[in-house]
């Protein structure tokens, strides 16, 4: 299982709420460029502008809004970098979308966009690298003036408070707030914290929100080296426990019928990911597990599910699950389930 891709499907599925983007800039972007912002409108490009040589490293967002006074158009720009550690490209790779959009403005002869850009990091060190373009290069205040430069604005999780009055926006969406406290301590292995989000989670009622739940213990067990036994002693530990407290995949699992499913253990994880999340479970059904996690992140037809159910060999099924957790869509696990029967035949 690649790791990257886990954090980069989490951070995408979660920003790309409008309603969860519209609190984040509230929390990340200073306040004197929210007063400029007209954010009523916030739309998102679906399109991906990191070039071949820094998908590796990092993933991008666009979010789109205008300027309240002028009503300029503005493009938000994230980087989101998703290793352990920082990669220098993250400056070039800033100027690369600023330059493909002033471009294309320039192009269709309309005035040239305004352009925000947002890192967000999670890795395991405070962030070293400039965040202004021209404190690269080791030249003096005379050269400066000529030469480029830009900032961008950084969100550094290890620096990040979340309990300053600067994030007090976030407390209002517990979501939202989880899973940014759940990446803050994917690297750092910090069970404390996570301990910290169930409490949120008692305090606020958010625990029956089952989908949502799901979705981030899935993202607790894919990062953390915690076996579902341990989670479920720390949800009792802060009083979520019994069968109100219990929609983690172990829960899941009942409420689909296929609780025979844990029962004898396994050896070895999906790389890491989903069996190890449930890490003595022995997955029998697979047909109702691949169509449990797929209904988590996606929502799954009568006859996408009938599809699934047709498969009857075990390790055609399996390789579907290994992809569940890296894919982005459900057509792709889907279509490669296909390919995997069409090469049997």
């Amino acid at each position: 299982m690649n790791l990257k891709n886990i954090h980069n499907n989490f951070f995408m599925k979660v920003f790309s709420e409008v309603v969860n983007m519209k609190t984040f800039v509230k929390v990340a972007l200073p306040e004197e460029l929210q007063n400029q912002l007209d954010f009523t409108e916030l739309t998102f490009d679906p399109t991906s502008y990191v070039s071949e040589e820094y998908k590796s490293s990092f993933s991008d967002m666009v979010v789109k809004c205008r300027t309240k006074t002028e009503e300029l158009s503005v493009d938000i720009y994230f980087l989101f970098e998703h290793k352990s550690y920082q990669d220098e490209g993250v400056l070039l790779q800033l100027l690369r979308y600023m330059y493909l959009m002033w471009q294309k403005d320039n192009e269709e002869k309309k005035p040239l966009r305004v352009i925000i850009p947002i890192v967000f990091y999670h890795g395991e060190s405070s962030w070293q690298i400039p965040t202004q373009f021209i404190e690269q290069f080791p030249i003096g205040n005379e050269l400066k003036p000529f030469m480029l430069n830009f900032s961008y604005v950084l969100f550094d999780a290890n620096a990040w408070d979340w309990q300053a009055e600067s994030s007090r926006p976030l407390k209002e969406n517990i979501y939202l707030l989880s899973a940014m406290l759940l990446m803050k301590a994917a690297f750092h292995k910090d069970l404390n914290l996570i301990r910290q989000v169930f409490e949120l989670w008692r305090q606020m009622g958010f625990i029956y929100e089952k989908e949502r739940v799901a979705f981030l213990l899935i993202y607790v067990m894919e990062t953390q080296d915690t076996p579902i036994t341990q989670l479920e002693k720390m949800l009792e530990e802060t009083k979520l426990k019994g069968e109100i407290a219990m929609p983690t995949l172990a829960q899941r699992l009942r409420e689909e019928g296929i609780e025979k499913g844990i029962e004898k253990g396994i050896e070895k994880g999906i790389e890491k990911g989903i069996e190890k999340g449930i890490e003595k479970g022995y997955l029998l059904d697979r047909q109702d597990v691949l169509i449990m996690l797929l209904s988590t992140r996606f929502r799954l037809n009568d006859d996408e599910k009938k599809s699934i159910r047709e498969v009857d060999e075990i390790n055609k099924l399996t390789a579907a699950i290994k992809l569940f957790v890296t894919a982005q869509t459900k057509e792709e696990v889907l279509e490669s389930l296909k390919a995997v029967v069409l090469e049997s035949d």
